[in-house]
């Protein structure tokens, strides 16, 4: 009976008889951890080279569950600018998306305070429905007699930050801009992409201890507003520990340790509060940071 609930999920929003839209953004839950996943705004902002792989296992235990893997990689590139790039491999049912992108980034100073940065990012992506393994109910159905893919689709993105030092900061961003089209094969499914408004910033309540606030919105077009509010306290700058919550959907707890100069290991364990909570208990996200400093 899982198999069927946990493949039906996905196709309710991919194949239907009526409009039907899909947000196929993946969910993080790192996000102020690895914020280039979302933002090509971010690339340069460090003084020298960041890569992060992070892999994502959501509500374990139902066959079809989301599964995310990605790569960022950014380096600084003269004072102000920075190149970077980010890949995706995301799967969800009978759904697989697979990305690669290029990203620049520029950092201004607009006064003694503040900063600006805007990046863009340019690359190519592909989205594929596997119906050959798909053991339905009734079979027969017309809609599911052969796998349909987008091919290799260009696309574009971008992103703007304003931020005060390591603190204060207000991101918007649009990672992917143009939607995917199956074409004349892909019946009444609409794609949404996504716009992401995120922001936080920190408190320094000890010599030993600063928090961490953050939140982070999804809009898209019919799709309706999804929303992550975390609160991290770091340690002595050597281990993180907070809490989150995704709206209507999930409670979480977040650990990272600073295991080197060089590594960072962030985890996180979610809780669904949602209907999904009747089939499965848990998601984890797992990342490794890597920061060479040019020093």
């Amino acid at each position: 009976m899982k198999k069927y609930i946990g493949i039906c999920y996905w196709l309710m929003f991919v194949v239907a008889f009526r409009p039907a839209y899909g947000q196929v953004d993946p969910i993080y839950s790192l996000y102020r951890f690895n914020p280039q996943n979302i933002t090509p705004a971010h690339v340069g902002g460090y003084e020298g080279t960041e890569i992060t792989v992070m892999n994502r296992q959501q509500w374990m235990g139902i066959e079809g569950a989301p599964k995310t893997m990605g790569i960022t990689a950014n380096m600084k590139w003269g004072k102000q600018k920075g190149i970077g790039l980010v890949g995706l491999l995301d799967e969800a049912g009978p759904m697989k998306t697979v990305h690669v992108g290029l990203d620049f980034g520029y950092h201004v100073r607009l006064n003694e305070v503040w900063s600006f940065s805007g990046g863009i990012r340019g690359g190519v992506g592909n989205m594929t429905l596997n119906f050959a393994g798909i053991q339905l109910p009734q079979a027969g159905d017309e809609s599911f007699a052969s796998d349909r893919s987008t091919g290799m689709q260009v696309n574009t993105g971008w992103g703007v930050k304003v931020y005060k030092g390591d603190g204060l900061f207000l991101s918007v961003s649009q990672p992917r801009m143009f939607r995917y089209d199956f074409g004349v094969g892909g019946g009444t499914y609409k794609d949404s992409p996504s716009f992401f408004v995120m922001t936080g910033t920190k408190w320094q309540v000890s010599e030993k201890v600063t928090i961490y606030p953050s939140a982070l919105f999804r809009l898209a077009p019919d799709v309706p507003l999804s929303y992550d509010v975390n609160l991290v306290a770091n340690v002595n700058g050597k281990l993180d520990a907070g809490v989150g919550y995704r709206g209507k959907e999930s409670i979480g707890v977040r650990l990272g340790v600073q295991m080197t100069n060089v590594f960072y290991l962030g985890y996180v364990y979610e809780l669904p509060t949602s209907q999904i909570s009747k089939m499965t208990s848990q998601s984890h996200e797992l990342a490794l940071r890597m920061r060479i400093s040019k020093k």
